[in-house]
């Protein structure tokens, strides 16, 4: 899906809002236009964080499930139809009765689609969510189309994105369908089960190393608040952090107070969810049990949904807690961070990362003046460094006097890690040419795992 056709549905969200905008039933909120309808298939795209997610279930999950099942009724009723040695007048009545589940859940659609609205998902989203890719990958894909759709990207920025998420949506496309030519070839064969399975694994890694190569791109290009303004419209699925907690740790300007207090939420989280977390693993073992009776799985479903409840609530205090902890410029940092990084991908190792990249004279002038003021400030965070281990060096490994020792060391990493994300952004931006971020986006060159 090219970047034009992205703002094309953007603008046709806008335009299906105006366009209904008389046709408000009198009982909707007054305060926005009807959006497009949601479309089927498009409740895993919801931007929602999972405790969003969770609240919007609790006040709106009969009408969901309502919707989900007179889908699946409707799609089955679908391949029935589609059977072969189905006579013609039961296939009419198949799709009659489906295309009426159809227009029944259209009716349901249009008030869960009002209930989205209140709850902050506007109407060019649900227009782009409606036309989401279909097929492998297809959660990435439609995360990647997210950053176009940005009004604030500089030009150099949206040109960049312009080329990359249509080749990377294009690489999904070309690795899928050589797997599973692979696959159909090694079938003919007498590999082993187990060895075809590696050839086949080969292709799902080369696709997490290219989407995880274009969350970096987007670390280094895009800015704090561009990147936090992304994190709203993201999937629940894709809000998750990699290593969370050590992401919190290593936020800039974190003081050993904070680190502290953070330290002591998780700490008492981590012992009041374990009672509860050995619970739904027992469960979860006796349910296999094909023997029990359907009282005693009732009462073990019961006691699961229980426990689940218990740690949705400790997980919401525990969230509410760390975001008090934090000023409101570190929690923006902290939804800024994108996606399937770890704390390592982030480190602004631009050694690393410019791993096997072959620059001409011209670039090679551009990245020593670049790479000058980079130096500078990495040296003096690493004087830093030097001096809080002297400082450090008396205390013993548990006292609180090295807690603090630990915090200033991981806020002086994470001003080298920001200070090596902008020379990075300032390579992929102004000196590497377009086919070159390509190819490191692809993995054709920078670090090997």
């Amino acid at each position: 899906m090219t970047a034009t056709h992205l703002r094309s549905l953007a603008l046709a969200g806008l335009l299906l809002l105006a366009a209904s905008a008389g046709a408000v039933a009198d009982e909707a909120p007054t305060t926005f236009v009807r959006a497009p309808i949601l479309a089927p298939g498009t409740s895993d795209l919801l931007p929602f964080s999972d405790l969003e997610q969770q609240a919007f279930n609790k006040e709106h999950g009969v009408l969901v499930y309502r919707i989900k099942s007179l889908d699946g009724k409707a799609a089955q009723l679908a391949r029935q139809a589609a059977k072969k040695g189905t006579a013609a007048a039961q296939r009419r009545k198949l799709l009659d009765e489906a295309r009426r589940l159809r227009i029944q859940t259209t009716a349901l659609r249009l008030r869960l689609t009002e209930a989205l609205q209140c709850a902050g998902v506007d109407g060019v989203l649900i227009a782009y969510m409606n036309h989401a890719p279909r097929g492998a990958g297809r959660l990435e894909r439609y995360s990647h189309g997210l950053v176009l759709l940005l009004d604030d990207l500089a030009p150099d920025q949206r040109a960049l994105f312009d080329r990359i998420v249509p080749q990377v949506d294009a690489a999904y496309a070309a690795l899928t369908a050589q797997k599973e030519r692979t696959l159909l070839a090694l079938k003919q064969t007498k590999l082993d089960k187990p060895e075809a399975r590696a050839v086949g694994q080969t292709f799902d890694r080369q696709l997490r190393l290219i989407d995880q190569r274009f969350w970096m791109l987007v670390d280094f290009t895009l800015d704090r608040d561009q990147r936090a303004a992304l994190w709203k419209h993201l999937p629940t699925r894709m809000k998750r952090k990699s290593q969370a907690v050590e992401h919190l740790y290593q936020l800039p300007g974190l003081t050993p107070s904070q680190g502290a207090r953070l330290k002591a939420a998780f700490t008492e989280m981590e012992q009041e969810a374990s009672p509860d977390q050995a619970t739904v693993k027992r469960i979860q073992m006796q349910s296999r049990n094909k023997k029990l009776t359907g009282k005693q799985r009732q009462a073990l479903n019961k006691e699961r949904s229980e426990a689940y409840k218990r740690l949705n609530d400790l997980r919401r205090y525990t969230n509410e807690t760390t975001r008090a902890i934090l000023s409101k410029e570190q929690w923006q940092e902290y939804l800024a961070i994108p996606p399937r990084l770890s704390t390592n991908e982030r480190s602004g190792s631009y050694k690393r990362v410019l791993e096997g990249f072959k620059p001409s004279a011209a670039q090679t002038k551009k990245m020593h003046a670049l790479q000058k003021t980079a130096r500078d400030e990495r040296r003096a965070m690493q004087k830093r460094m030097a001096e809080i281990r002297r400082e450090g060096a008396d205390y013993g490994p548990d006292s609180p006097e090295m807690m603090g020792m630990q915090m200033m060391m991981n806020g002086a990493k994470a001003e080298g890690a920001s200070t090596g994300r902008k020379y990075l952004g300032a390579m992929f931006l102004d000196v590497m040419t377009p086919e070159q971020v390509t190819r490191w986006v692809m993995g054709h060159w920078g670090y090997k795992r």
